[in-house]
């Protein structure tokens, strides 16, 4: 196999010597992608600025979808034929189909510039000390608020080192019944990856960091305490209840001006753009006296374990993960700190708190990244985390007995 190094060594040799060029056959790099619209057209022009660097190169840019991705993916890999390089985000699933990426990151660590991606961005992709992806895209998490609403209703907008007492406060001021508002919502099924930001928040955390333990992580007081508190929070009207009954979002309530703060991620930007809501964003409040911590949740480039063009898959990652790269995904967050800095993003008011909350949860694993049995685990913790919402209240006995029908999965 010539690799993208022999491809270029042979075009110099010709030309230094006054030769015709030989004919060479294309190499095609396969990249599998879940994206559409505006951002595969980034991807594809990405593709194209790589091609034009190494000659003999053809990117093919395979659009899988975003509801069908996992299963044209999977469907690659069960028969032998996966994508070089694709998108990634459910390292658990495909790790054993995927190359791990440790030496190469070692061996090329000037080049990349490592010290250039937060330390939050590389663990997201680590399972078991092996990483298995670069970082390609994230989103911590925020509030939005609706700044009309707080004018009008004559409250404080939100400030950093706000906490929840803060937002509590300021949610009841925008309770009318007649108008059906609300000053924030509660959603009786959250995505537990996500939900686990505020269990960190309040010093707790699923899973034990060895993946071997729930009991005391999972249903321990602190982990109680937030369900409990987001039970009340419905209870006395300072948030409506979503995902019960009808299927209207929050972000839709947001939207139609029904509720007046909304925790979301950079998934909601671009729709509240388009609503024409006059928005701001603060950052997560915190539980009073410890560290505000965000899920993360980041899109990677990963390799297939099998594919027979490892080195110029290798070079289209090391690629799309370097400043240029980077710099034209204009619909992601930048992974690079420096890109990020370039484009005023770090010190603009509406992008700054996005990544002020990921230099501080660096640490934190989510839960899925440590036991392979965690769907299976996740599935009881979800039940749990439904019914102390909806009941407002004993969310302490809902989470042992998730703890208690989860321990077979720990064996």
């Amino acid at each position: 196999m010539k690799t993208v190094h022999a491809l270029i060594a042979g075009s110099l040799v010709a030309s230094v010597l006054g030769l015709a060029q030989p004919a060479v056959a294309e190499e095609v790099l396969r990249f599998a992608t879940w994206d559409s619209d505006e951002s595969l057209a980034i991807e594809q022009a990405i593709a194209r600025k790589f091609e034009e660097a190494h000659p003999g190169v053809k990117v093919q840019v395979e659009a899988y979808g975003g509801d069908g991705y996992d299963q044209k993916l999977a469907a690659g890999f069960g028969a032998g034929n996966p994508p070089d390089v694709m998108y990634m985000w459910n390292f658990p699933q495909y790790k054993t189909s995927l190359m791990p990426l440790d030496d190469l990151i070692t061996r090329d660590a000037a080049a990349l510039d490592l010290k250039d991606f937060p330390e939050g961005l590389m663990n997201a992709s680590r399972i078991d000390g092996k990483t298995y992806g670069m970082p390609a895209g994230f989103t911590t998490h925020v509030v939005f608020y609706n700044r009309d609403m707080f004018a009008k209703a004559g409250v404080e907008e939100p400030k950093a080192g706000w906490t929840w007492d803060d937002l509590r406060a300021k949610a009841g001021k925008f309770r009318n019944e007649a108008e059906k508002t609300y000053g924030f919502a509660v959603d009786a099924k959250p995505d537990p990856y996500d939900f686990e930001q505020f269990l960190w928040s309040n010093g707790t955390r699923y899973i034990s960091d060895d993946g071997k333990t729930i009991d005391g992580f999972m249903n321990s007081r602190e982990a109680a305490e937030v369900l409990d508190m987001f039970g009340d929070m419905a209870k006395r009207q300072e948030a409506v209840t979503v995902n019960v009954g009808e299927n209207t979002s929050a972000s839709a309530l947001f939207k139609s001006g029904k509720i007046a703060m909304l925790e979301g991620a950079m998934w909601n930007k671009s729709g509240l753009d388009e609503s024409g809501v006059k928005y701001g964003v603060a950052p997560l409040p915190a539980f009073a006296g410890k560290p505000v911590q965000s899920a993360i949740s980041i899109s990677a480039m990963s390799i297939a374990k099998d594919t027979k063009q490892a080195d110029l898959a290798w070079e289209f990652v090391k690629f799309y993960a370097s400043p240029e790269a980077v710099a034209m995904r204009t619909n992601d967050l930048p992974v690079r700190t420096s890109v990020a800095d370039r484009k005023g993003m770090t010190t603009d008011p509406v992008y700054k708190p996005f990544f002020d909350v990921l230099a501080v949860s660096s640490k934190e694993r989510p839960a899925f990244l440590k036991n392979p049995k965690w769907a299976q685990i996740q599935e009881n913790l979800a039940v749990a985390i439904e019914a102390a919402i909806t009941e407002q209240g004993n969310a302490q006995a809902h989470l042992d007995e998730a703890v208690q029908r989860s321990q077979r999965f720990l064996k």
